[in-house]
């Protein structure tokens, strides 16, 4: 791995300015909807936790999570912002954001150097893709991802836009 960043450092050409500029915004997002089976099991598996333990257990802890889900306002301002230097821009999610979501900005922003940061001004659980609610898994469970199904796509359209911006051409 050094001898990879020594030989890459060798073709880095230095330069003593760069040109700076940031956007930011907080998107509407709407918060994920329980379901009131789920939300039944988390009161049921709450109530029936022992409190003599010194750790709640898995469930308990997931139970928690989902009430609290169930019992926020419908719609979160999800922070949301590019960072430009010179030729490169940092986009950033306030969740766990796939490697999927990270290299499709790669591909799509107009900068030749594009990356992703996630749990940038703030935690919103996982960011599963539309296809990866199709699929399943632990990332898409109502708890360990507390936004609406779509909001990748929104959080991707929004970062585009506003890279868009950045490069000071008009779409």
């Amino acid at each position: 791995m050094a001898g990879k960043v020594n030989a890459s450092l060798a073709q880095v050409t230095w330069k003593d300015s760069a040109s700076l500029d940031a956007r930011y915004r907080e998107l509407g997002i709407a918060w994920r909807k329980v379901e009131p089976e789920l939300l039944a099991w988390a009161k049921e598996t709450e109530a029936k936790a022992t409190r003599i333990q010194s750790k709640a257990d898995i469930a308990t802890v997931y139970a928690g999570r989902v009430q609290r889900l169930a019992n926020a306002s419908p719609e979160t301002k999800a922070p949301v912002q590019v960072l430009r230097i010179g030729d490169a821009c940092i986009g950033t999610s306030p969740c766990e954001t796939f490697a999927e979501t990270g290299l499709e900005f790669k591909k799509r922003s107009p900068f030749a150097h594009s990356f992703m940061v996630e749990l940038a001004n703030g935690y919103y659980g996982y960011l599963p893709t539309p296809r990866h609610f199709e699929l399943g898994g632990y990332e898409t469970w109502p708890g360990t991802n507390y936004l609406e199904p779509q909001a990748s796509v929104k959080i991707m359209d929004a970062l585009l836009e506003m890279t868009t911006k950045l490069t000071g051409k008009s779409k």
